[in-house]
């Protein structure tokens, strides 16, 4: 029996069951009606077909009404005056390009990939929804100061006082036996200077994990008040024998999670003018791609490839920090997560995570443990002001930054947003490497940019270009700025602009002055080529691997098959690249370039789209009660506690081509659950029409991905 039709085909079975009663005037007219829409359903997917100049397919056999039905028409047409280019052209904004990093320069014509331009409007429904609101503010604009580091060229020193405190001090450091905040009390503030100046001499193996939180009732209000304090860490000289240490180059991986390349323009422009700020004066050498091509649509996946270049794996980070490690490297890993949410929330997030954690361990210290085992296993040094974040999300109500409750509002800690204190802590690590001559390897996971509204990235700004004038300063230091793709929930989405945006990541690279006489001519113009050439995160993942000296200059087996070369983008990426050449790292991903993207659009209440509609919901039917019977073989069928998805309608529904390919996108709307039904579900969808087989075309369910917003429905798992 077919799934995705097994509700009425039962409905038809249990009629019959009941012949006795002798419903047959009943029955017949129902086996009339079902054969009838059978014969609908196969003509309607023939004229489909046909219209394509492709030959019939055969098609599953099935007795299900069509999901997507015509007394949905009122609702199509709402949605198709919201969403449609028709509707965008009534709006200011009528020719909306690309933003590009050199707004003097045109994309050379000898590239075959050109960027699908936006649907006029477009540029205008972003500012609505992303700059239109005032900025995102702390709530609390005081600063409480109990400690302050003292910096001079040769050495630190600490000054505290209870000026501000109505009682005792508290201080708290990370417990090294369970990764998590030990409070202790000061009454007198000499001692609480005295403990502080200590943790001077230490580093994360014996203390120091470069923070310490202060804690106190203020004086002004008697309101409890804290300070997070950030305290350079010890390192000893570089102990590296011969050259190899001194000749290495310094990198910085800053990973920009949900950042497409024209929000990152939009939405950080301080950091954007510093940048153009900066290679028009030459202080660094700074470059723009403008068509990084997005491979998956969810973190986890682009973070196994960058590292590992296994794209079948579920978890697990690879070998790109042991390449550094065992290359006399200082690898430090960084986020603004807390570890310890695997253990609280339903999915993991953050180091546990990505490092391959079990989310049932529930006792912190055997779950610390393991985590610092498979750090050292995988050859990072610290994680250091990683495990801060617990305290700083908990003080603003939250588990995880993705919490939807929280959207469209600023992180904050002490009237300072929380990116504020990641950026300052790896400006003062770099500087206290750099002093002890040790050659570093620091990864930045950032997931600011990690919020349905798309506003909370706007916080980043200031800071960031602040960071990008430090490297400026800086010598023998690379980094590596990119997202792994655009925004996956909100408004934006659910239009045609932002699905391609989603697949359309920022990428910077940003490269001391000095490093042009390291590196050579030779690769430095093939960085500067490569700007208007189509490149993926696998390209970034050999560029960073030529850096290594533990590195044998080889790809993984995966990327063997395709357009992959070993020195990423140290070698030209030719100009004639395409999607399709990245082959099976982009699958389930949207393709941002015209000749293989979005080529038109078609209306909503077309029954040919109506079809593919019902085709594609009934796929993930399916694999909602594959998922089910799997868990649950002795039931045979049904969904469990799920309900089987039922459309209502649709609506941005594209048309493209590649080949023998037609590919349909759609955003398939659904009824909406408690606790917000009046908030339709959205499913966007794309169904590949191909002719390859002798038995004729076949349709696929090539992706789909949920941008409405799943989080409301954590509740259900608590």
């Amino acid at each position: 029996m077919d799934k995705r039709t097994y509700n009425t085909q039962a409905a038809a079975a249990v009629s019959i069951g009941t012949k006795k009663r002798r419903p047959w005037r009943l029955l017949t007219l129902i086996g009339f009606v079902c054969v009838m829409l059978v014969i609908f359903q196969f003509w309607i997917v023939d004229e489909y077909i046909a219209g394509l100049h492709i030959a019939p397919q055969q098609v599953k056999e099935s007795c299900s009404h069509l999901i997507f039905h015509a007394t949905g028409d009122k609702q199509i047409k709402d949605a198709k005056q919201m969403h449609s280019p028709d509707a965008a052209k009534d709006t200011s904004d009528d020719r909306c390009k690309v933003p590009r990093f050199d707004p003097k320069t045109k994309h050379p014509p000898y590239v075959s990939c050109k960027r699908v331009q936006p649907v006029p409007g477009s540029c205008d429904t972003a500012r609505k929804l992303f700059l239109s609101k005032p900025k995102l503010l702390c709530p609390d604009q005081r600063e409480l100061r109990i400690c302050q580091i003292q910096n001079n060229n040769t050495s630190h020193g600490v000054s505290c006082t209870n000026n501000m405190c109505a009682s005792d001090i508290s201080l708290g450091l990370i417990n090294p036996l369970d990764g998590t905040l030990a409070w202790s009390i000061y009454p007198d503030i000499n001692d609480l200077e005295n403990a502080v100046f200590d943790l001077l001499n230490k580093n994360a193996s014996n203390g120091n994990y470069g923070f310490c939180y202060l804690k106190c009732k203020q004086t002004k209000d008697k309101k409890d008040g804290s300070q997070l304090l950030l305290i350079p860490q010890y390192f000893t000289q570089n102990t590296c024998d011969g050259s190899t240490c001194d000749d290495a180059i310094n990198i910085n991986v800053i990973w920009l999670d949900s950042t497409s390349h024209s929000h990152f323009f939009r939405s950080l422009p301080k950091s954007v003018k510093t940048l153009r700020n900066t290679k028009e004066k030459k202080l660094a050498h700074v470059f723009n791609y403008d068509l990084m091509q997005s491979m998956k649509g969810a973190t986890l996946n682009n973070t196994i490839m960058f590292t590992l270049g296994n794209l079948k794996a579920k978890t697990g980070i690879g070998k790109i920090f042991n390449l550094f490690h065992n290359g006399g490297y200082y690898v430090t890993w960084i986020d603004d997560l807390c570890w310890t949410s695997m253990m609280k929330e339903s999915r993991r997030s953050g180091l546990g995570r990505f490092f391959g954690i079990n989310k049932e361990e529930k006792n912190t210290s055997k779950a610390w443990k393991n985590l610092l085992e498979k750090l050292k296993l995988k050859g990072v040094n610290q994680i250091a002001l990683s495990t801060a974040n617990c305290e700083i999300l908990k003080s603003n109500g939250l588990l995880t930054p993705f919490q939807n409750e929280v959207a469209g509002k600023p992180i904050c800690y002490n009237g300072k947003y929380h990116a504020d204190y990641i950026l300052s802590y790896l400006e003062s690590l770099q500087k206290q490497l750099t002093t002890c001559k040790r050659p570093f390897f620091n990864y930045l996971d950032f997931n600011v940019g990690h919020d349905f509204s798309g506003l909370r990235i706007q916080t980043l700004d200031e800071r960031l270009a602040k960071f990008i004038n430090f490297l400026n300063n800086q010598s023998n230091t690379f980094t590596f700025m990119f997202g792994d793709h655009g925004l996956r929930y909100g408004k934006f989405l659910e239009t045609a602009e932002g699905k391609v945006e989603m697949g359309h990541p920022v990428c910077f690279i940003h490269a001391s002055k000095n490093l042009e006489e390291k590196l050579g001519k030779d690769k430095m113009e093939s960085l500067r080529l490569n700007q208007d050439r189509l490149i993926d995160i696998v390209d970034l993942r050999q560029t960073l691997f030529t850096f290594s000296p533990d590195d044998d200059n080889s790809i993984f087996e995966i990327d063997k098959q395709y357009d992959t070369h070993p020195n990423g983008l140290f070698h030209p990426i030719d100009p004639k690249r395409s999607c399709s050449s990245l082959g099976i790292r982009l699958e389930g991903s949207k393709c941002i370039c015209s000749s293989e993207g979005r080529t038109s659009h078609i209306m909503s209440n077309d029954t040919r789209v109506k079809v593919l509609a019902d085709f594609a919901l009934g796929e993930i039917n399916n694999i909602l009660q594959d998922q089910f019977v799997s868990a649950n073989k002795e039931s045979g069928s049904g969904f469990g506690s799920c309900e089987r998805l039922v459309g209502k309608w649709i609506d941005n529904v594209m048309e493209s081509y590649n080949h023998n390919i037609m590919v349909i996108e759609m955003n398939l709307h659904l009824p909406g659950k408690l606790p917000t039904p009046e908030k339709d579900e959205i499913f966007f969808v794309s169904v590949q029409v191909t002719s390859n087989s002798q038995d004729g075309p076949s349709l696929v369910l090539a992706h789909y991905e949920r941008t409405s917003i799943p989080d409301i429905y954590i509740w259900c798992v608590r």
